[in-house]
Protein backbone atom coordinates (compact mmCIF):
# COMPACT_ATOMS: atom_id res chain seq x y z
CA UNK A 1 0.00 0.00 0.00
CA UNK A 2 2.89 2.48 1.40
CA UNK A 3 4.37 2.29 -2.35
CA UNK A 4 1.72 3.61 -4.11
CA UNK A 5 -0.07 5.34 -1.04
CA UNK A 6 2.98 7.47 -0.27
CA UNK A 7 3.66 9.25 -3.21
CA UNK A 8 0.29 9.81 -3.94
CA UNK A 9 -0.47 12.08 -0.96
CA UNK A 10 2.78 13.47 -1.29
CA UNK A 11 2.05 14.59 -4.96
CA UNK A 12 -1.41 15.17 -3.84
CA UNK A 13 -0.70 17.83 -0.80
CA UNK A 14 2.42 20.01 -3.55
CA UNK A 15 -0.44 20.15 -5.96
CA UNK A 16 -3.16 21.29 -4.01
CA UNK A 17 -0.97 23.63 -2.48
CA UNK A 18 -0.08 24.88 -5.78
CA UNK A 19 -3.69 25.39 -6.82
CA UNK A 20 -4.89 27.13 -4.07
CA UNK A 21 -2.09 29.45 -3.86
CA UNK A 22 -3.19 30.16 -7.79
CA UNK A 23 -6.47 31.93 -6.69
CA UNK A 24 -7.47 34.83 -4.22
CA UNK A 25 -11.16 34.58 -5.07
CA UNK A 26 -12.65 32.10 -2.76
CA UNK A 27 -15.54 30.94 -5.81
CA UNK A 28 -13.10 29.87 -8.15
CA UNK A 29 -10.41 29.00 -6.15
CA UNK A 30 -12.93 26.51 -4.54
CA UNK A 31 -14.18 25.49 -8.14
CA UNK A 32 -10.18 24.79 -9.06
CA UNK A 33 -9.65 22.48 -5.63
CA UNK A 34 -13.20 20.67 -6.28
CA UNK A 35 -12.11 19.07 -10.17
CA UNK A 36 -8.43 18.63 -8.96
CA UNK A 37 -9.53 16.82 -5.79
CA UNK A 38 -12.11 14.57 -7.83
CA UNK A 39 -9.46 13.25 -10.22
CA UNK A 40 -7.06 12.71 -7.26
CA UNK A 41 -10.16 10.66 -6.02
CA UNK A 42 -10.76 8.73 -9.44
CA UNK A 43 -7.05 7.85 -9.18
CA UNK A 44 -7.16 6.43 -6.33
CA UNK A 45 -10.31 4.45 -6.60
CA UNK A 46 -8.47 3.34 -9.75
CA UNK A 47 -5.93 1.56 -7.62
CA UNK A 48 -7.54 0.06 -4.59
CA UNK A 49 -10.06 -1.43 -7.33
CA UNK A 50 -6.84 -3.52 -8.00
CA UNK A 51 -5.47 -3.25 -4.82
CA UNK A 52 -5.32 -6.31 -1.94
CA UNK A 53 -5.07 -5.36 1.16
CA UNK A 54 -1.98 -7.53 3.02
CA UNK A 55 -3.80 -7.14 6.86
CA UNK A 56 -7.17 -6.02 8.20
CA UNK A 57 -4.88 -3.15 10.14
CA UNK A 58 -3.87 -2.28 6.63
CA UNK A 59 -7.14 -2.03 5.60
CA UNK A 60 -8.65 -0.42 8.46
CA UNK A 61 -5.63 2.43 8.56
CA UNK A 62 -6.43 3.09 4.60
CA UNK A 63 -10.27 3.86 5.32
CA UNK A 64 -9.77 5.44 9.08
CA UNK A 65 -7.24 7.49 8.05
CA UNK A 66 -6.12 8.16 4.58
CA UNK A 67 -9.35 7.95 2.13
CA UNK A 68 -10.95 10.19 4.55
CA UNK A 69 -7.71 13.22 3.99
CA UNK A 70 -9.01 12.87 0.38
CA UNK A 71 -12.40 13.17 0.48
CA UNK A 72 -12.96 15.44 3.70
CA UNK A 73 -10.86 17.83 1.51
CA UNK A 74 -13.96 17.15 -1.44
CA UNK A 75 -16.54 17.79 1.30
CA UNK A 76 -15.40 21.30 2.89
CA UNK A 77 -14.99 22.89 -0.72
CA UNK A 78 -17.88 22.03 -1.91
CA UNK A 79 -19.23 23.76 1.53
CA UNK A 80 -17.21 26.51 0.71
CA UNK A 81 -18.51 26.94 -2.85
CA UNK A 82 -21.92 26.88 -1.53
CA UNK A 83 -21.24 29.39 1.48
CA UNK A 84 -19.59 31.73 -1.13
CA UNK A 85 -21.82 31.37 -3.75
CA UNK A 86 -24.95 32.64 -1.78
CA UNK A 87 -22.99 34.91 0.79
CA UNK A 88 -24.66 38.11 1.09
CA UNK A 89 -24.08 41.84 1.37
CA UNK A 90 -23.38 43.25 4.36
CA UNK A 91 -21.18 42.90 7.06
CA UNK A 92 -24.31 42.42 9.25
CA UNK A 93 -26.10 40.05 6.83
CA UNK A 94 -22.68 38.10 6.26
CA UNK A 95 -22.11 37.55 10.03
CA UNK A 96 -25.60 36.26 10.21
CA UNK A 97 -24.90 34.04 7.20
CA UNK A 98 -21.36 32.64 9.28
CA UNK A 99 -23.70 32.14 12.57
CA UNK A 100 -26.13 30.38 11.06
CA UNK A 101 -23.81 28.18 9.04
CA UNK A 102 -22.18 27.22 12.28
CA UNK A 103 -25.13 26.04 14.14
CA UNK A 104 -25.65 23.62 11.14
CA UNK A 105 -22.15 22.48 12.13
CA UNK A 106 -23.22 21.78 16.09
CA UNK A 107 -26.28 19.79 15.00
CA UNK A 108 -24.67 17.25 13.07
CA UNK A 109 -22.58 16.48 15.41
CA UNK A 110 -25.74 15.82 17.61
CA UNK A 111 -27.00 13.21 14.92
CA UNK A 112 -24.77 10.47 15.55
CA UNK A 113 -22.96 11.01 18.83
CA UNK A 114 -21.97 7.49 19.60
CA UNK A 115 -19.79 7.33 16.45
CA UNK A 116 -18.97 10.62 16.71
CA UNK A 117 -17.43 10.15 20.42
CA UNK A 118 -16.34 6.78 19.21
CA UNK A 119 -14.11 8.56 16.39
CA UNK A 120 -13.16 11.40 19.15
CA UNK A 121 -11.55 9.21 21.76
CA UNK A 122 -9.61 7.66 18.93
CA UNK A 123 -11.16 4.04 20.01
CA UNK A 124 -10.54 1.23 18.21
CA UNK A 125 -12.66 -1.47 19.51
CA UNK A 126 -15.20 -1.44 16.73
CA UNK A 127 -12.44 -0.58 13.86
CA UNK A 128 -12.96 -4.22 12.17
CA UNK A 129 -16.81 -3.21 12.06
CA UNK A 130 -16.56 0.35 10.81
CA UNK A 131 -13.68 0.22 8.34
CA UNK A 132 -13.41 -3.15 6.85
CA UNK A 133 -15.38 -3.78 3.85
CA UNK A 134 -18.01 -5.89 3.68
CA UNK A 135 -19.63 -7.91 0.90
CA UNK A 136 -23.12 -6.43 2.10
CA UNK A 137 -23.83 -3.03 2.53
CA UNK A 138 -24.89 -1.59 5.71
CA UNK A 139 -27.03 1.43 5.52
CA UNK A 140 -27.04 3.69 8.22
CA UNK A 141 -30.99 5.72 8.34
CA UNK A 142 -28.95 8.79 9.05
CA UNK A 143 -26.53 7.83 6.05
CA UNK A 144 -28.61 8.73 2.62
CA UNK A 145 -25.11 8.98 0.67
CA UNK A 146 -24.59 5.04 1.16
CA UNK A 147 -27.55 4.24 -0.96
CA UNK A 148 -25.40 4.03 -4.09
CA UNK A 149 -21.90 3.29 -2.73
CA UNK A 150 -19.59 1.05 -4.43
CA UNK A 151 -18.45 -1.67 -1.47
CA UNK A 152 -15.69 -2.25 -3.04
CA UNK A 153 -14.41 1.24 -2.62
CA UNK A 154 -16.32 1.85 1.21
CA UNK A 155 -16.89 0.97 4.36
CA UNK A 156 -20.12 1.55 6.48
CA UNK A 157 -17.69 4.80 8.12
CA UNK A 158 -15.08 5.85 6.54
CA UNK A 159 -17.09 8.40 5.02
CA UNK A 160 -18.50 9.84 8.14
CA UNK A 161 -14.88 10.33 9.35
CA UNK A 162 -14.58 12.48 6.14
CA UNK A 163 -17.67 14.73 7.35
CA UNK A 164 -16.37 15.11 10.38
CA UNK A 165 -12.83 16.28 9.62
CA UNK A 166 -15.10 18.27 6.95
CA UNK A 167 -17.20 20.07 9.19
CA UNK A 168 -14.01 20.89 11.65
CA UNK A 169 -12.36 22.61 8.61
CA UNK A 170 -15.16 24.80 7.90
CA UNK A 171 -15.87 25.31 12.09
CA UNK A 172 -12.46 26.51 11.73
CA UNK A 173 -13.20 28.78 8.60
CA UNK A 174 -16.43 30.46 10.22
CA UNK A 175 -14.85 30.83 13.01
CA UNK A 176 -12.12 32.84 11.54
CA UNK A 177 -14.10 34.48 8.95
CA UNK A 178 -16.19 35.99 12.32
CA UNK A 179 -13.07 37.01 13.99
CA UNK A 180 -12.20 39.13 10.89
CA UNK A 181 -15.52 40.78 11.19
CA UNK A 182 -15.31 41.39 14.81
CA UNK A 183 -11.83 42.63 14.21
CA UNK A 184 -13.22 45.30 11.58
CA UNK A 185 -15.56 45.94 13.75
CA UNK A 186 -13.38 47.58 16.25
CA UNK A 187 -14.72 44.71 18.96
CA UNK A 188 -11.65 45.04 20.62
CA UNK A 189 -10.87 47.74 22.82
CA UNK A 190 -7.68 47.98 25.07
CA UNK A 191 -8.98 50.52 27.45
CA UNK A 192 -11.42 47.66 28.70
CA UNK A 193 -8.20 45.86 29.72
CA UNK A 194 -8.11 45.01 33.78
CA UNK A 195 -6.08 43.55 36.71
CA UNK A 196 -8.47 40.78 36.76
CA UNK A 197 -6.99 37.20 35.74
CA UNK A 198 -9.46 34.20 35.27
CA UNK A 199 -7.14 31.33 37.13
CA UNK A 200 -9.68 28.66 36.27
CA UNK A 201 -10.02 26.47 33.00
CA UNK A 202 -10.97 28.28 30.21
CA UNK A 203 -13.71 26.04 29.27
CA UNK A 204 -15.63 26.73 32.88
CA UNK A 205 -15.66 30.40 31.94
CA UNK A 206 -17.72 29.61 28.50
CA UNK A 207 -19.56 27.32 30.11
CA UNK A 208 -20.72 30.49 32.26
CA UNK A 209 -20.77 32.68 29.16
CA UNK A 210 -23.47 30.48 27.66
CA UNK A 211 -25.22 30.38 30.44
CA UNK A 212 -25.90 33.85 30.86
CA UNK A 213 -26.47 34.08 27.54
CA UNK A 214 -29.08 31.75 27.34
CA UNK A 215 -31.11 33.16 30.37
CA UNK A 216 -31.17 36.44 28.48
CA UNK A 217 -29.91 38.36 31.63
CA UNK A 218 -27.04 40.53 29.81
CA UNK A 219 -28.91 43.30 27.41
CA UNK A 220 -32.04 41.00 27.61
CA UNK A 221 -30.16 38.67 25.29
CA UNK A 222 -30.00 41.04 22.62
CA UNK A 223 -26.09 40.24 22.07
CA UNK A 224 -24.09 37.69 20.31
CA UNK A 225 -22.13 35.39 22.00
CA UNK A 226 -18.94 35.92 20.59
CA UNK A 227 -19.32 39.80 21.43
CA UNK A 228 -20.41 38.52 24.86
CA UNK A 229 -17.33 36.43 24.99
CA UNK A 230 -14.57 39.14 23.49
CA UNK A 231 -16.27 41.24 26.47
CA UNK A 232 -15.45 38.75 29.33
CA UNK A 233 -12.02 37.66 27.69
CA UNK A 234 -10.89 41.85 28.21
CA UNK A 235 -12.43 41.76 31.99
CA UNK A 236 -10.72 39.22 32.46
CA UNK A 237 -7.46 38.98 30.62
CA UNK A 238 -7.97 35.78 28.38
CA UNK A 239 -8.80 35.19 24.88
CA UNK A 240 -12.13 33.55 24.24
CA UNK A 241 -12.67 33.81 20.90
CA UNK A 242 -10.69 30.79 19.31
CA UNK A 243 -12.49 28.73 21.60
CA UNK A 244 -16.36 29.78 21.94
CA UNK A 245 -17.77 27.63 19.54
CA UNK A 246 -16.08 24.52 19.83
CA UNK A 247 -15.89 24.68 23.88
CA UNK A 248 -19.97 24.64 23.35
CA UNK A 249 -19.35 21.60 20.99
CA UNK A 250 -17.56 19.62 23.47
CA UNK A 251 -19.69 20.22 26.72
CA UNK A 252 -23.14 19.43 24.54
CA UNK A 253 -20.85 16.12 23.89
CA UNK A 254 -20.38 15.44 27.87
CA UNK A 255 -20.94 12.01 28.56
CA UNK A 256 -22.07 12.89 32.07
CA UNK A 257 -22.79 16.43 33.86
CA UNK A 258 -22.91 18.90 30.67
CA UNK A 259 -22.98 21.88 33.07
CA UNK A 260 -20.41 20.73 35.37
CA UNK A 261 -18.57 23.84 35.95
CA UNK A 262 -22.52 25.45 36.87
CA UNK A 263 -23.08 22.48 39.00
CA UNK A 264 -19.82 22.60 41.11
CA UNK A 265 -19.76 26.23 41.17
CA UNK A 266 -23.65 25.85 42.88
CA UNK A 267 -22.53 23.31 44.98
CA UNK A 268 -20.00 24.95 46.83
CA UNK A 269 -21.61 28.04 47.26
CA UNK A 270 -25.04 26.27 48.64
CA UNK A 271 -22.21 24.56 50.98
CA UNK A 272 -20.78 27.87 51.91
CA UNK A 273 -24.12 29.39 53.12
CA UNK A 274 -25.20 26.73 55.29
CA UNK A 275 -21.60 27.02 56.99
CA UNK A 276 -22.29 30.23 57.92
CA UNK A 277 -26.24 29.76 58.95
CA UNK A 278 -24.66 26.74 61.52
Amino acid sequence: MNVFCNPFFIDFENEFEIIKNSFTDAIIQANELIRFIERKIKELYNWLKTYAFESLSEEIYFFKELKPKLVSRLIFYKNILKLESNLPIGIKLKKKCFEKSLDKVYLKSRKDKDFYQYYRSRATSKDEQYFIRSNEKSIDNDCHYQINYDIQLCTSHDYKVAMIMADDSLLAHLEDKLEEINNSCNLKHPSLKTNLNWTGNKIDLIEVIYALHHQKVINGGNIDIKDLAVHFGFVFNIDLEENIYRSYVDIKNRKTVKTKFLHHLSENFNTKIIEEEH
